[in-house]
């Protein structure tokens, strides 16, 4: 009742007001009514018919998998890799195993790898299927043929790499793409493979010299080394480190007989020790920048060859191992060098002249 009221009222005041001076005010506020009634009209619409849209989206997008006869695509991918670090020059390899979970048989079934830098390229150089479904390798895509329903299989991939770029991440991250493809249906999905740590590249040189690279002497005594006279020669050992931070780097050799260790020596990283009963040298040092660094030591090593050497290149340093551990990774990296002789292969003035002479 008393809302009937107020419209007479505002009705009466709008009148005199308005209405009764200029017509056009009276067209102005039923076009306003008819617009706002319009407005709420289709606001209900499209609110009543918001569901439906929603559920187009989601069918169409189910498409890919499912038919409208009730098939089903469905897909079941894992990948597995037996390490997550690897060595710069060492092939990636992986097992994929998948499934057939729909309903229908799958005519073609592609796989593909791809990096998620571009810091890096990937080649597949081998791909072999424990079901044997008409495997072909096209490039960089493994396809496979007829995978009934509930089947499921693994492949074997190996896969080479390299660094597309100078600076690059020390980390191999990516993913497997797979396609499926059934009587008008297919299936596209993606899935990233464990991340791989890339090994620091760390290398040890041991060379013995009796003139320097340069050209200068170092050494003592005669060239070719003469029975039972000493001969002086240096011993320089490097350690060159690039990629990833290193720690308790231990490098170790034995002198053989009559080699002894001379007191002269030079340091420039790292502490050293010698034990003359077991003749083990030790050089180590507690830790290797991943930018490298100087890590260098200097040994003098006395030669005084016997007589069941004559004729021979007398050895001045046996069983070269050295280890590390990389902190990215945290894998001990390890390896070994040639033993050392008279021979002086990298002595730019007495290479070859070591055979010991009377």
């Amino acid at each position: 009742m008393k809302f009937s009221k107020f419209i007479s009222r505002w009705w009466y005041r709008r009148q005199e007001k308005f209405y009764r001076r200029n017509r056009w005010h009276l067209v102005l506020d039923i076009s306003l009514v008819i617009l706002i009634l319009l407005l709420i009209g289709i606001s209900l619409r499209l609110a009543l018919y918001k569901p439906g849209v929603i559920s187009s989206l989601n069918t169409s997008l189910h498409q890919l998998n499912g038919g409208q006869d009730g098939r089903i695509l469905d897909i079941q991918t894992e990948i597995y890799q037996e390490k997550n670090y690897i060595e710069i020059g060492n092939n990636l390899e992986w097992r994929i195993h998948y499934r057939n979970n729909g309903n229908v048989k799958i005519d073609n079934l592609d796989f593909s790898l791809d990096f998620d830098s571009a810091a890096f390229s990937l080649k597949i150089i081998k791909a072999e299927d424990s079901l044997n479904h008409n495997l072909s390798l096209d490039g960089d895509k493994i396809s496979l043929k007829e995978i009934s329903i509930g089947e499921e299989g693994d492949l074997l991939l190996q896969a080479s790499w390299r660094t597309e770029k100078k600076d690059f991440p020390r980390t191999l991250k990516g993913k497997l793409i797979t396609k499926a493809y059934a009587g008008g249906l297919s299936s596209f999905k993606e899935l990233s493979w464990p991340a791989i740590n890339i090994l620091s590249d760390l290398k040890l040189k041991a060379s013995v010299y009796f003139h320097s690279p340069q050209g200068d002497q170092l050494g003592i005594g005669p060239v070719p080394p003469i029975i039972g006279v000493p001969t002086k020669y240096w011993l320089i050992i490097k350690a060159l480190n690039q990629g990833n931070d290193l720690e308790n780097l231990v490098f170790s050799a034995k002198l053989p007989r009559g080699v002894e260790l001379g007191e002269e020596q030079s340091l420039l990283a790292g502490k050293s020790s010698y034990n003359p009963d077991s003749r083990l040298l030790v050089w180590q040092l507690d830790s290797l920048a991943a930018t490298g660094g100087d890590y260098i030591a200097n040994f003098v090593l006395v030669l005084t060859p016997t007589i069941d050497q004559i004729g021979q290149n007398a050895p001045l340093l046996t069983k070269l191992q050295y280890r590390a551990k990389d902190l990215l990774t945290g894998v001990e990296i390890s390896g070994s060098l040639s033993d050392l002789d008279s021979s002086l292969p990298d002595d730019p003035i007495n290479h070859g002249q070591g055979k010991v002479g009377e």
